[in-house]
């Protein structure tokens, strides 16, 4: 049921299809969204309260959210605290207490919570952890929450990713964007690299032409702010670790076998992606030292033009307008989107993603009825939900408007041409997938300080990998 034939591209497809035909008649689109039609709510008549909430106990909920969903005046994370301040003036009797976590070590965090029966009672999260907490039985099935009206009208690839083999439906799909790469085009400009640029209608460009601009920014850079570079590559940890998937893909390579039971960086494509990416720090075109440093800095470089090209999406284009309205960013700054590049000339890479709610069992029912209200009441009762999550709607309703923003149309262009476009694999389905992340990035980092050869390290990875992909496949039977 799992495996994914076609990949996240062609769920993109199906997604924008519906997005894009229902886009027509949302009139202004500067601060409002569509309403969400009476046919997406997930309330059923059993499910509604037969009780004034005031008469209702005093309930307190845990929310842990990493610092995502921002409306174009805020900060990531600051919509977060909104959307609760809504769902406590309908239920007076819930506070919902809110904790945005770090990327970095926000696996670990919450898995150490998990351990010590100290979760949160609501996750916001990709299904690239999640799914990790559901197989060992943390999560609550939401199976309930989704009517027949919305099961209909997810595309089948959304559905399978929140999914597990039994038919238990452990995460709530509320959205789907993608990260790619992020360009400050004013900065590339300035360093007389503008014919270095991707072009074209979906601004595909090679692994070669990446490296020149790099070449041409660092040159500049040398001259005007030397302790700057044009790209930053981070290993601290897991986090971030698709950067390095996608380049992967970009040369070509696959990271695990068709069967699914196999890790296979060790693969021809997949070393010369490793060595091109030792390549860059002994040129010196990124940020030295890239195994110190942390995937969060990512962001905050690009926007303080330490960078010329970064890790992102929509978030960092809206942290980007933000910092220019506060007066921070000061010149010229146009930043644009592109895929990633790949050794072919019109193909491009991007990677699927949007985050999804889960309820950890607490084993408090009361605590578990409110979670699952304040999730519905998310998706389908605040109409500036999808518009913070920066993402595509699951359920077909417009997220373009009538005048959108034209980065957003570019992207709805970009993610169905699946001709030209590689969505890279989430690999969520892998048998062991959270733990095989762990042992990624030491590898990495051996790469990065000169301590092992790229072909070594990936070697070394697939063995460590493959064990924890057989034990964690042999522990279910």
């Amino acid at each position: 049921m799992r495996r994914r034939k076609h990949g996240l591209a062609c769920l993109l497809v199906m997604l924008l299809v519906v997005t894009i035909l229902g886009g027509c008649g949302s009139g202004n689109n500067e601060g409002t969204t569509v309403e969400p039609d009476s046919s997406s709510s997930s309330v059923t008549p059993s499910q509604e309260a037969t009780t004034n909430p005031e008469d209702e106990k005093p309930v307190e909920l845990v929310f842990w959210n990493y610092p995502v969903w921002n409306l174009p005046d805020q900060k990531p994370g600051e919509y977060a605290q909104t959307l609760i301040e809504k769902f406590e003036k309908k239920y007076p009797n819930v506070k919902v207490k809110l904790e945005i976590i770090p990327y970095d070590g926000g696996d670990q965090k919450v898995n150490v919570a998990l351990a010590s029966k100290t979760a949160p009672d609501i996750l916001n999260d990709s299904p690239g952890r999640t799914t990790s907490y559901a197989k060992r039985g943390y999560t609550v099935p939401l199976n309930d929450l989704l009517t027949e009206e919305q099961l209909k009208k997810i595309p089948q690839n959304v559905l399978e990713k929140v999914t597990l083999q039994d038919g238990t439906i452990f995460s709530y799909p509320q959205g789907l964007g993608a990260t790619l790469m992020v360009i400050n085009k004013s900065l590339v400009e300035r360093a007389g690299a503008a014919d270095l640029l991707p072009s074209g209608e979906l601004r595909t460009w090679t692994i070669e032409q990446f490296e020149k601009l790099l070449v041409a920014v660092r040159e500049y850079q040398k001259k005007e702010t030397p302790d700057h570079y044009p790209f930053l590559m981070f290993g601290l940890n897991e986090q971030g670790d698709a950067l390095y998937h996608s380049f992967m893909a970009g040369f070509g390579g696959k990271r695990y076998s068709d069967d699914r039971t196999q890790s296979t960086f060790s693969s021809t494509e997949n070393v010369q992606a490793v060595e091109w990416f030792k390549s860059l720090i002994d040129k010196q075109l990124v940020y030295p030292n890239p195994e110190t440093r942390a995937a969060g800095m990512s962001n905050d470089y690009f926007v303080q033009e330490k960078t010329a090209v970064a890790f992102g999406g929509f978030s960092l284009l809206n942290a980007v307008q933000k910092a220019k309205d506060e007066g921070a960013i000061k010149g010229e700054f146009e930043a644009i989107l592109a895929p990633f590049p790949s050794v072919k000339e019109d193909q491009g890479v991007v990677i699927g993603g949007g985050g999804q709610f889960v309820i950890f069992d607490n084993g408090d029912e009361n605590k578990i009825k409110y979670a699952k209200k304040f999730i519905q009441f998310a998706q389908t009762e605040d109409p500036d939900f999808i518009k913070a999550m920066n993402a595509f709607d699951v359920y077909g309703r417009d997220t373009l408007g009538a005048n959108p923003d034209p980065e957003k149309l570019w992207l709805s262009k970009l993610v169905t041409d699946t001709e030209h476009i590689i969505a890279i694999d989430g690999s969520y389905d892998i048998e062991g997938y959270s733990q095989t992340r762990a042992v990624f990035f030491p590898e990495m980092q051996a790469v990065f300080i000169g301590a092992k050869e790229p072909l070594q390290a990936m070697q070394d990875y697939d063995e460590k990998a493959n064990k924890i992909i057989k034990d964690a496949i042999a522990s279910k039977k």
